[in-house]
């Protein structure tokens, strides 16, 4: 399968999306990282490790390793802490920040003594902003956390508002709305079973939670970006999804 590549994206003044695209059955799948530029350089989500060139080119196109401080991993799944042990590696005197470290027969430990825990709700300074752990309204994983850059205005989403797109783009304004709308409630409907499975409720509180935010742009690791006056209808789509059927929940997983 060929993987295609738009190459970084800055969505914010001090925000870049790191894109990486490739043809499925039904369009185009999406395993995106991020980069915040700021007085501090965070790395947020570290890919997958079959696209591990082409990460680390993108990344490091946009940040040197050595002033990169922080690595946000949203949680363990293979597709988005991919390439965390060659993050570690190559940016000495960065801290992993994430909710869970990764689990046993995950392949890699992180080092002693740089790893911050965060739970849903709390914040870490990033030099010239705050960056808030703000759990999406629908995961794969338990321990997911999502980010919101205070600064920016950007929310990373993990696994929500993904969406395989007809085209290989890492903009959602380049698809027609609907068509985009309906990709991210078909990704979404795939995931919805577990905010059931581990409370109800929390679905809605935290789609109320996103829409009373100041979002300028909405990243997802797994489709394009939506902003404008999309970041409103996108979580209002999401919204859509409290009853969606979807495969039967596994609370092992």
């Amino acid at each position: 399968m060929d993987t295609q590549l738009t190459g970084p994206w800055r969505i914010a003044p001090d925000v870049v999306l790191l894109p990486l695209i490739e043809p499925v059955a039904a369009g185009y799948a999406h395993t995106n990282s991020m980069v915040i530029t700021g007085r501090e350089p965070v790395i947020v989500d570290t890919g997958a490790a079959g696209h591990r060139d082409r990460w680390t080119e993108d990344v490091f196109s946009v940040v040197e390793p050595r002033d990169v401080r922080w690595i946000f991993l949203s949680h363990d799944d293979p597709d988005h802490a991919g390439n965390l042990e060659v993050a570690l590696e190559m940016c000495p005197d960065a801290t992993l920040v994430t909710g869970s470290p990764p689990r046993p027969g995950r392949g890699f430990t992180p080092p002693p003594g740089r790893t911050q825990r965060i739970a849903d709700d709390e914040s870490f300074d990033a030099g010239d902003r705050r960056l808030t752990a703000v759990r999406p309204p629908l995961y794969d994983a338990p321990a997911t956390r999502g980010l919101y850059d205070d600064r920016s205005g950007v929310y990373w989403a993990a696994d929500c508002f993904g969406a395989e797109a007809p085209v290989a783009t890492a903009d959602a304004g380049d698809l027609p709305l609907e068509d985009y709308l309906e990709a991210v409630r078909g990704f979404g409907a795939e995931l919805s079973p577990w905010h059931r499975w581990l409370d109800p409720g929390a679905f809605g509180r935290h789609v109320d939670r996103l829409a009373a935010m100041e979002i300028i742009a909405i990243a997802s690791a797994h489709g394009p970006t939506a902003t404008g006056d999309r970041v409103a209808r996108v979580i209002d789509a999401v919204r859509g999804l409290a009853g969606a059927p979807g495969p039967a929940a596994n609370p092992a997983r």
